[in-house]
This record gives C-alpha cells, sequence and structure tokens, in this order.
C-alpha cells in the first residue's frame, strides 16, 4: 500500500492502518539494506518459486532454500513479520492475487529495466495528494525558529539535499546525520524546533526516544519514510509515506535493489519547491 498520511497524535487512522498486511515484495524493499547475503539469496529464490514457503513448512522450505528453520525464522522476523504462518500467509497472498503474471521482456536492456522502474515509482509519488501536506509543510520551515534535517547513516545525504535545496531560497537549516549530532539534538529540544526525518524502515531503536522527548517538550516531528507499519507515524505530526521500489530486478543467483533513497533525494527537492511557492504567496 502506498500512502500518504497527515496525523496527529490522537489519530484513528493509524490503528486501521496496522491491521492492513504489507505486501512481501515492499518488506523486501524497505528492509533490504540490512539483509545479509544469504537472505537476499532466500529472497531470490521465494520470488522465483513462491511455493516453496507456500506449500511447506518451516523446516522443508528451510531446506530448499539452503538454510536451517532458525534462519529462515530470523528472515522472516527481520521482514517484520510476526513468524512464520504469517510470513506464509504473506506470500500466499500475494501470489493468489497476481499468479505470477508480471512478464520481463528478455530482449529488454537492464538499462531500460532500471529506468522503467525508477519511472513508475515517480509515477506513482505524483499520483498521491501531497498538495496540502506539502504546503503545510512549507510554511512549517519557514515559520520555526529552528529546523533540523535529520538522517542516520546513508539517509543522512537525503537530509543533507533538504539542506541545500534550501540554501537557493536563502533558507538555512541543518543536518543532523551522525549518531553525536543526534544524541545532543535531544538535550536542546523545545517548541521552537521542527525536526524532519527522513527514514526507509523508521527505525524504532534509532527514533523512538527522539520523538519522544521532541514531543514532550513540544517540538513538531515530520516523518518522512516508506514503512506504513511502524508507530512512530501514529507520533508525528505530519507523515509522507513515500513509494518504494516494489519490483526488485533479479536473476537466478541474486537478487538486486534499486535504492529506495533515491525517492527521498528527489522528494528533498520537492518540498524545497514547494517551500519556493510558500515564499512567493507571502
Amino acid at each position: 500500500i502506498i500512502s500518504l498520511i497527515f496525523y496527529n497524535s490522537d489519530s484513528k487512522i493509524w490503528l486501521v492502518l496496522k491491521e492492513i498486511i504489507m505486501k512481501f515484495k515492499e518488506k523486501i524493499s524497505i528492509y533490504y539494506t540490512s539483509l545479509t547475503p544469504t537472505e537476499k539469496k532466500i529472497c531470490t529464490k521465494i520470488l522465483d518459486n513462491p511455493e516453496i514457503i507456500i506449500k511447506n513448512s518451516i523446516i522443508d522450505a528451510g531446506n530448499r532454500c539452503d538454510t536451517s528453520k532458525s534462519a529462515m525464522l530470523r528472515f522472516a522476523k527481520k521482514l517484520g513479520y510476526s513468524g512464520y504462518s504469517e510470513f506464509k500467509y504473506a506470500i500466499s497472498e500475494d501470489y493468489d492475487s497476481k499468479q505470477n503474471d508480471e512478464t520481463i521482456d528478455v530482449n529488454e536492456s537492464f538499462l531500460k529495466r532500471i529506468s522503467s522502474l525508477f519511472a513508475e515509482s515517480v509515477y506513482n509519488l505524483g499520483d498521491l495528494d501531497y498538495e496540502l501536506q506539502l504546503q503545510q509543510l512549507a510554511k512549517m520551515i519557514d515559520e520555526y525558529s529552528y529546523v533540523k534535517s535529520i538522517g542516520i547513516g546513508n539517509t543522512a545525504f537525503c537530509a543533507n539535499q533538504l539542506v541545500y535545496s534550501l540554501y537557493s531560497y536563502n533558507k538555512f537549516i541543518e543536518c543532523v546525520g551522525d549518531c553525536i549530532q543526534f544524541d545532543y539534538l535531544k538535550n536542546c529540544l523545545n517548541s521552537e524546533y521542527l525536526l524532519i526525518i527522513f527514514s526507509v524502515t523508521c527505525s524504532e531503536t534509532k527514533y523512538l526516544d527522539l520523538v519522544k522527548t521532541a514531543k514532550n517538550k513540544g517540538a513538531k516531528i515530520v516523518v518522512i519514510t516508506m514503512n506504513n507499519e511502524h508507530k512512530l507515524i501514529s507520533l508525528s505530526d505530519l507523515s509522507f509515506i513515500l513509494p518504494s521500489q516494489t519490483s526488485p530486478l533479479q536473476n537466478k543467483k541474486v537478487l538486486k535493489q534499486l535504492d529506495n533513497r533515491t525517492m527521498m533525494y528527489f522528494f528533498a527537492e520537492i518540498i524545497s519547491y514547494y517551500y519556493g511557492l510558500h515564499l512567493e504567496k507571502k
């Protein structure tokens, strides 16, 4: 499910959204960078033949994937499933709805396929109703005294992109891109802070403490992610759930995933553009 939702702390929409199961390929897309080489090979085998999971116990599925029962369970939980039964059900639902009807033109170059996947994600982004939320975010960036663009690890580059994009409008905000800055930020938060968090997975271990501290001190929180299942979204004031690359490129041996952060770079530019529109209206 690809959607954009505006939340407040009392929102009931989030409770409904949590009950919707994310498609298996979306799970892979979101958690891809955290998978081990062995887990990526498991993904390739399952995508090539979903019946490995659908028609087999966890032990037999592990054998067919050249791994163990415990490795299969760890893999399922890493993708956010409670256990093998939920994992099996999700794959079965996805398989039944599509019946593996996706076809690939063998004469099509990888350049064409890669470009098409990026284009598909951009079109999905354009189909969402972002207008009011982007206008509100632009207004918030203009009005708040301290605006922090936050991204830990590789998403720090996306957070920095927003910083550089806003330079063209003479707006200076700061990027928080390493763990030291992240820890010190929690100590100086107040109601004059606006936090814009870029995170593909919306990791609870990285952000939950910061978000709770920010809310307690009256700061505003904006989350830009691709994971619509995470509870951090319900704690934010404004949330953008971006489309992920849901069609991994694969062959018989290895899975390759287009980098989801590309969409976050693109979205940083969109935020900057809306900020420029906001200034023109003042």
